[in-house]
């Protein structure tokens, strides 16, 4: 009978320590120094592996908004694809550098994202306006301030802030979970803080709006996948999701990493970060308060094509060749030889605003004449009239994309006049006024210029050329032949304006002005 007792009392000692031993996971601690190196050089990796596929799930429930796509630290520039219940008019197409988004709105476009097509479309793209910047500006701010050209000295992290959590996985590597603010200066835009994710889970919103307890979502990046037992301890992972792509690494949600006791951390976030100091997930709330999780996919890092209102794909500028320079000094001859174009004007010149124009450039009578007009906040339709007299404008009906009636209309139109030189002059009339004076007999080639790249136009090779042109910079692209065929502006908002010129015989272009208006 003893030994009965005694065979007993060991077995519940024995169960008793390994259920000890698995209910304690290993508390968090201050960071070693080798730890606040590695997390110092997150930031210089990123930047030195140039480009990586991203997801990126902002706010929680119906107002969720889940993005996935590629960002590139080295321009820096994002392309994503916006989708999720919180989405909203905003769904679709963006691309973002530092302080400008471009939106290509969809509503049509399914709820899920998936990644972008590697060559943008060309029409479409617009400045995102407050309300689509609203969301999406912080969450791209944080992700284009996840490098840095040098790492940050491992003192720039607090002892009371950095914090080691857990061991993790991520894509089958161990990596460590850390808690720490971004280092170095705080970036302009968002702030991002702790997340709060239960203990081995985190909350995906179902159909119902609810939130079901799972460890990730799996399935095409963008779409809640079904519910995952979760485990417990450092070594329970979580099933990635696959994308057209490939497969978005599994990274495992410690037991350990658990919400912080009282308020949230303001200003924190928790990295993860494997042995060569790779950030592969970060959690963490935007400014306000807006919770943000971020994963990244190395394996997954197309080069990106800015779409032209940004400039479009990047070169590798160089001086002039002899003939290259000899091309650029005839253009003035060859606009007036040629007469005139028909032109084609796109200006992405304010938030919410896609401008269009048509209408003629006639270099012997040194005139324009357009119909301009767009969406969003642009206020309708207005004819254009540019001479050596300055802008004659008047409001006009009808479709915005059309031609502007012929013969320009005296009667009929309360038309204004600014003069040359005169305050008000906007980025369109800017690049008008640019194009007329490519075309003067006084124009000079002695001017700063470098050739940015080779390009297509009209099925027609281009080089895109830069000339320093007093005002700001211009592109001219001038074909083989050494006709201009576009010409570009760089808008005071940052983008690029772009003229397209199609050499054809165009109408008499007379000035507008009533008998007696200043000439």
């Amino acid at each position: 009978m003893l030994g009965v007792v005694a065979a007993v009392a060991a077995a519940a000692l024995v169960v008793g320590l390994l259920t000890w031993a698995s209910a304690a996971p290993e508390p968090s601690r201050p960071l070693t120094p080798a730890e606040a190196e590695r997390l110092a050089a997150v930031r210089v990796t990123n930047h030195r592996d140039v480009r990586s596929g991203v997801r990126l799930t902002v706010g929680e429930a119906g107002a969720r908004t889940d993005v996935v796509g590629w960002v590139d630290w080295s321009r820096p520039l994002a392309y994503l694809d916006v989708g999720g219940p919180g989405a909203g008019p905003d769904r679709g197409l963006v691309q973002a550098v530092p302080g400008l988004l471009l939106t290509r709105p969809d509503p049509t476009a399914v709820p899920a994202p998936a990644y972008p097509p590697l060559v943008p479309p060309a029409d479409g793209w617009r400045v995102g306006d407050v309300a689509a910047a609203r969301p999406l500006r912080p969450a791209v701010d944080l992700l284009l301030a996840l490098a840095a050209p040098r790492p940050e000295p491992a003192g720039d992290f607090p002892a009371g802030d950095a914090r080691w959590l857990a061991p993790a996985e991520a894509g089958g590597l161990p990596v460590d979970v850390f808690q720490s603010r971004l280092p170095g200066p705080t970036p302009p835009g968002p702030v991002p803080g702790s997340a709060t994710p239960t203990a081995g889970r985190r909350s995906a919103p179902t159909a119902a709006g609810r939130s079901t307890p799972t460890t990730a979502r799996q399935g095409a990046p963008g779409k809640p996948g079904r519910s995952t037992p979760a485990g417990s301890g450092p070594a329970a992972s979580t099933p990635g999701a696959s994308g057209p792509a490939g497969a978005w690494p599994a990274i495992s949600l410690p037991a350990a990493v658990r919400p912080p006791a009282g308020p949230a951390l303001d200003g924190a976030a928790r990295w993860w970060v494997d042995r060569d100091a790779r950030l592969h997930r970060l959690e963490g709330r935007l400014r306000g308060g807006v919770p943000v999780t971020l994963e990244l996919q190395r394996a997954n890092r197309p080069v990106l094509w800015p779409v032209a209102a940004l400039g479009g794909r990047a070169g590798l500028p160089r001086a002039l060749t002899g003939a290259e320079e000899d091309r650029l000094a005839r253009v003035a001859t060859r606009l007036r030889a040629q007469g005139g174009a028909a032109a084609t004007l796109t200006a992405p010149v304010a938030p919410g605003r896609a401008v269009r124009g048509t209408g003629w450039l006639d270099w012997t009578a040194r005139a324009a004449y357009l119909s301009v007009g767009g969406t969003g906040a642009w206020p309708g339709r207005t004819l254009r009239r540019y001479d050596a007299a300055g802008v004659w404008s008047a409001a006009a009906t009808g479709d915005p994309a059309a031609p502007p009636p012929l013969p320009p209309p005296r009667t009929g139109y309360a038309w204004h006049h600014r003069p040359p030189g005169a305050d008000g002059a906007d980025d369109i009339d800017l690049l008008l006024a640019a194009a007329l004076r490519a075309g003067a007999a006084t124009e000079r080639t002695a001017r700063p210029a470098s050739r940015i790249r080779g390009d297509r136009l009209a099925d027609r090779a281009v080089d895109v050329i830069e000339v320093d042109a007093g005002r700001g910079p211009l592109r001219y692209w001038i074909d083989r032949s050494g006709l201009l065929r576009r010409l570009e502006l760089r808008t005071r908002l940052g983008t690029y304006a772009q003229l397209d010129l199609s050499p054809e015989a165009v109408p008499a272009l007379p000035p507008v002005a009533p008998a007696g208006a200043p000439r």
